[in-house]
């Protein structure tokens, strides 16, 4: 009773995710990942102290080398130890590049439906998002999406070999620059 209590508020979740999403406007940054980028707001995300300057080419090249993207255990959304620091080490980069943002995209296996799978990876996106952010990162450098099941980097399965499916990873922007992260599993 309880897991069909649990299955009924994600799905619900999901549906709203699906209602209140649609296509965003074109942005400035190419993304080399596809889905629409969407700014957040917050109190402090305008803040910048004005010494920034542009991010290099090598620079830029440097944080796609340096981010990680993270796992997840099957129908989780929590951060194990090796997640947090991996996700430490990102939160570095960003706070030394407050012109930088990322998306964090989440991502499930096929196992549930599809609306359960984009609710599992906005949690999985949004826990990512929320650890960040504890961690001093700028409200206005994190933009979250969920693609559930969509992209899966391995074919359907079984559990144990779409587990590189279930995780949460990274496309950094700059100006007009989105760059893919990919690391390998």
């Amino acid at each position: 009773m309880v897991r069909f209590k649990q299955v009924a508020i994600l799905a619900s979740l999901g549906a709203a995710l699906i209602l209140t999403s649609g296509c965003t406007p074109n942005r400035a940054a190419s993304a080399t990942t596809s889905g629409d980028l969407s700014a957040q707001g917050g109190d402090q995300d305008g803040a910048t102290d004005g010494s920034q300057t542009p991010i290099s080419s090598e620079e830029l090249e440097t944080l796609r080398a340096n981010f990680e993207r993270v796992h997840f255990d099957y129908d989780r959304a929590e951060l194990d130890t090796e997640s947090r620091e991996v996700l430490a080490a990102n939160a570095a980069i960003l706070l030394d590049h407050p012109d930088v943002r990322i998306r964090v995209e989440g991502h499930a296996d096929h196992w549930g439906s599809d609306i359960y799978n984009l609710a599992l990876g906005q949690s999985r996106a949004e826990v990512v998002r929320r650890y960040l952010s504890d961690l001093g990162v700028r409200n206005n450098q994190i933009e979250v999406i969920s693609y559930g099941e969509e992209r899966p980097l391995v074919g359907d399965a079984d559990r144990t070999t779409e587990a590189p499916n279930r995780r949460a990873e990274f496309l950094v922007i700059t100006g007009d620059t989105a760059v893919t992260v990919e690391s390998s599993y």
